[in-house]
């Protein structure tokens, strides 16, 4: 009885909202002119414009991925070198990088292949007959459709050396498929997005266990590398034991000021406002502080006038309301540009008398500096979700995203609740939408990117997802 309440309380929330004179709703400037940004607006910077298309990923930050202009991760980078390095020098195991959702995760996985080149150039005089060669091929690669069976589980390694499946299961398969695989030549296996191989839904325990036992008994021959987000690598921990074979975890978290401003400054010399002479000097700087650390104690202050960014307090304010998540941090500098007519109002007068303020006494050195707002964010809609939506969101989450059918099942409920359920977490924001054209059921909802951070430190205040 408690559940079909809750459906007809959540049907009704649904009607009245799809039902709401368009004058009463909220829109975009609204919510601009109060120096905010509304969790529907985020979730729109990565929809198309028509109804049911695939998500647009146009938001990503292919600067990030680069390798020339790729941020931090100094520490991860060495120690993934030393786990390749075990690996030449026949103590091959299986290593995991851990990171939050949002971090850079796939980013610093797709370094990988430039990092075995600067291994290679590095050791070419000093290899010897003993350490292994590097791979001659290496494949990164995302699993989106978690195995349900050994099978399943089965077919999905062979797919990592473009290997065929067996036709048919047998009590060897499983033993066949690992010697086949251990004939091939060496191979770096990297598997992003770990997390979505795990599905909680009847026989995904035995294709996680049949997976692991390929990965394991491989793991000498060809180099395995994981990527799973960390919260789904604490649910793997405690209800799979994953920790019981992957010897090496490697985890970073999201990038602190000094890291984000960086990849903002890049920004906002690829848009223009700012010149790439900055850049250039930032860079040297950077350098050479980190061979003549000893020399700062005497430097001129006058000789760091220049390099003052005019967007420095602007970068401060990305990092606070961002909290070091780039995806956001970067959405949230671009419509703050575009909105800076609507947002300045929200401030007004305060913003006047603290400016003239400011100028009076600073002098004519501040001239350079921007007076951009930077929007704040309306997360609102979080708060009154109730106990189910933020059990949803937290299987989500975890998962990566599920699909109407899968949502259901783990929640053993129709799909049409379900469907409803997932409408609404849409239509708040929360998570975005990947439409079937064929099956309502087969709808995929992920949360949306940008927004991973918030909702994770939400869910986890309210005892949804744990540390």
């Amino acid at each position: 009885m408690d559940i079909n309440l809750r459906f007809l309380s959540r049907w009704t929330q649904w009607v009245n909202t799809f039902f709401a004179p368009k004058a009463t709703l909220k829109t975009e400037s609204d919510d601009a002119q109060k120096g905010l940004i509304s969790l529907k607006t985020i979730a729109n910077q990565y929809q198309p414009r028509t109804g049911e298309e695939p998500v647009n990923e146009n938001m990503s930050s292919p600067f990030i991925c680069t390798a020339e202009d790729f941020i931090a991760r100094e520490s991860q980078i060495k120690q993934i070198t030393d786990v390749i390095n075990l690996w030449r020098n026949h103590h091959g195991e299986i290593s995991a990088i851990v990171a939050p959702a949002g971090a850079g995760l796939s980013a610093f996985l797709g370094q990988i292949p430039s990092l075995l080149t600067n291994i290679n150039t590095q050791q070419q005089d000093a290899s010897t007959s003993t350490v292994k060669p590097l791979p001659e091929k290496g494949v990164i690669m995302s699993f989106y459709t978690a195995p349900l069976s050994a099978r399943d589980a089965i077919a999905n390694v062979c797919y990592c050396f473009d290997m065929q499946p067996p036709a048919a299961m047998t009590d060897t398969s499983i033993t066949d498929i690992i010697i086949a695989i251990n004939k091939l030549p060496a191979q770096l296996i990297v598997i992003d997005d770990l997390h979505k191989l795990m599905l909680r839904m009847m026989g995904n325990a035995q294709a996680l266990v049949t997976f692991a036992t390929i990965v394991m008994e491989t793991r000498k021959h060809h180099c395995w590398i994981l990527g799973c987000e960390k919260f789904a690598w604490q649910r793997l921990s405690a209800q799979y034991e994953i920790t019981h074979f992957i010897k090496h975890v490697i985890t970073f978290d999201y990038f602190n000021a000094k890291e984000l401003a960086r990849i903002q400054t890049k920004q906002l010399v690829d848009l223009g406002l700012m010149s790439d002479d900055y850049l250039s000097q930032e860079t040297g700087n950077t350098e050479s502080h980190r061979g003549q650390k000893s020399s700062e104690a005497t430097h001129n202050k006058n000789d760091n006038d220049d390099a003052v960014n005019p967007y420095e307090d602007q970068l401060k304010q990305l990092h606070i309301i961002s909290q070091g998540h780039p995806k956001l941090a970067i959405l949230l500098l671009q419509y703050s540009l575009t909105h800076q007519a609507d947002i300045a109002q929200s401030s007004g007068s305060e913003k006047s008398d603290n400016s003239t303020k400011h100028n009076s006494s600073t002098g004519s050195d501040n001239n350079s500096k921007q007076c951009t707002d930077i929007c704040k964010i309306n997360a609102s809609a979080l708060p009154s979700c109730q106990d189910s939506d933020l059990f949803s969101l937290a299987e989500i989450y975890v998962h990566g995203g599920l699909r109407v059918a899968q949502h259901a099942h783990i929640f053993a409920q129709t799909i049409e609740q379900s469907s409803l359920q997932l409408a609404y977490l849409a239509r708040q924001g929360l998570i975005i939408a990947q439409y079937s054209q064929r099956d309502f059921a087969q709808h995929f909802y992920f949360i949306t990117p940008a927004l991973s951070k918030i909702i994770a430190s939400h869910l986890v205040n309210n005892n949804k997802l744990f540390h």
